[in-house]
């Protein structure tokens, strides 16, 4: 026979049926279960309920609609009689998928109770991070979030861009539905309530002490990836080079690398410390800085081989559902792989909770090397000269290379000045001055307004223009009579007729 004889720690009386019987429902869910007595007072004096079967059927509405996760399946009640009374008897075994919470107070400490001395009483938020971490087996992705208010607007949009479906079904193929249909902390990720963010910086020189503009950036984690690519390539420099009538176009920064990059610190970041990411853009190169070192068990040396052990092995998927990412463990290979023909490398660091990537600006690396082709060492080591921002970002500058012209014949006059020739006669032409004027050749022209004298290193400088190029359009202006040429050898110089 059951002992009625007082309450205690899993023992609960209740003279009469009251919604908030609830409360101690939600308790023992969350501890080691217990039982509740409708029909005995404080004393265990019985109250005949006549109408178990309709409290019976009220308890269990109340269960479905008022409980979080669905605990219909550890709450059973039955009649029994009690001193020769009926009493509707209501136990409550310790519940699977624990936390469980009030839905009118949500996953929160006055919504999630504990059993102690007897009572009911609030969680700690450390009790609910315990709770959520025994049901998952400590995977902070499948883990319960503990926001279930969450909206998916952007990832919704993602996902249809994409032509995958985003249903139900979905959710538990993916991870954001747990067993019990509750949101896990992955699907908090992609929602459009992430409090994990990005923060971007833009520095005008290559020292932390010439900040141009910063940004942090919130939301779904699609809508952070999405605008820190977009922020960073504003500012990822096009140039383009005309061979003839073929033109290619150059960046700073390949773009497929930049996304490789912000989708690795992205897939493989620590969520649980609320650390955001860090995206720093110098003048000569971009660090990339995430929380979390390697994952537990791999070393750097198998990382940058290609050995795969993601942290987030769920989030992963996601973006690989996507076709957002390749097989895991390129990542890393693919980004040393694009250098492979340049000076300065890729570089990758690993703490303890942090990992660094550093990627060199591509075009200032292929710039250095043309101007020091004759001088093997002097590519050793690259030297980038800071610049202002002071231009709109998607500015195109334009490296123009031209055929080589036919051999000139170097013409010495009178007062010693050096002019280019076209004729075999050692007669200087000069070009017609109704000839229109580039705004690269105007914009030289300008340069004279407030010096006398300019030399080719002084344009390659001005315009970040290469030394063939800025020799190019120094050559047209001589042809054409608006500047001429002076002096020989390295000490070449030009000055205004």
């Amino acid at each position: 026979m059951t002992d009625t004889s007082s309450e205690g720690k899993n023992v609960e009386f209740s003279r009469d049926y009251s919604d908030a019987i609830i409360r101690a429902v939600v308790a023992y869910l969350n501890t080691e279960g217990g039982t509740i007595y409708i029909g005995l007072d404080e004393f265990g004096a019985a109250n005949d309920m006549a109408n178990g079967s309709e409290i019976i059927a009220r308890v269990a509405k109340l269960v479905s609609e008022g409980i979080s996760p669905n605990a219909l399946d550890y709450v059973a009640s039955v009649v029994e009689t009690v001193e020769g009374k009926r009493v509707v008897v209501v136990r409550v075994s310790q519940g699977a998928s624990r936390p469980y919470w009030l839905n009118s107070r949500g996953l929160t400490p006055d919504g999630v109770l504990l059993r102690a001395n007897g009572q009911s009483i609030p969680a700690s938020q450390a009790d609910i991070v315990r709770l959520i971490n025994i049901s998952s087996n400590n995977s902070y992705e499948l883990s319960r979030s503990l926001n279930q208010k969450l909206t998916f607007s952007k990832a919704r949009s993602v996902f249809e861009q994409h032509k995958a479906p985003f249903d139900d079904q979905q959710f538990y193929a993916l991870g954001l539905y747990d067993s019990v249909g509750t949101y896990t902390n992955l699907a908090r990720l992609l929602s459009d309530q992430c409090e994990s963010t990005i923060k971007v910086a833009i520095f005008q020189g290559t020292q932390e002490n010439q900040l141009h503009d910063r940004l942090e950036l919130s939301g779904s984690i699609f809508q952070q990836y999405e605008d820190a690519f977009a922020y960073l390539d504003q500012y990822n420099r096009v140039f383009s080079r005309l061979q003839g009538t073929n033109r290619g176009d150059f960046r700073d920064y390949p773009p497929e690398l930049l996304r490789e990059l912000l989708l690795n610190a992205i897939i493989h970041r620590d969520y649980r410390e609320n650390v955001s990411t860090i995206a720093r853009l110098y003048h000569d190169h971009l660090e990339l800085v995430s929380y979390g070192g390697l994952p537990l068990g791999l070393s750097f040396e198998e990382a940058l081989l290609g050995v795969s052990a993601p942290r987030n092995p769920m989030l992963a998927k996601v973006f690989y559902t996507l076709d957002l990412v390749e097989t895991s463990g390129v990542g890393l290979q693919k980004i040393r792989q694009a250098y492979d023909g340049y000076v300065l490398k890729p570089q990758f660091n690993a703490t303890q909770r942090f990992f660094k990537s550093t990627l060199y600006n591509a075009y200032e690396q292929r710039m250095e090397s043309r101007r020091h082709k004759k001088d093997k060492e002097s590519m050793r080591v690259a030297h980038y000269a800071p610049v202002k921002i002071s231009v709109a970002p998607t500015t195109t500058c334009q490296e123009v290379v031209e055929p080589q012209p036919e051999p000139r014949k170097r013409v010495v006059t009178r007062r010693s000045l050096t002019v280019d020739a076209k004729r075999q006669d050692d007669a200087p032409v000069i070009s017609s001055r109704r000839r229109l004027l580039s705004e690269r050749e105007r914009r030289v022209l300008s340069m004279f307004q407030t010096r006398d004298a300019i030399t080719c290193a002084d344009v390659e400088e001005r315009f970040m223009i290469s030394q063939a190029s800025a020799a190019a359009i120094l050559r047209r202006l001589v042809d054409s009579g608006r500047i001429v040429l002076c002096g020989a050898g390295s000490n070449i110089w030009y000055r205004r007729p």
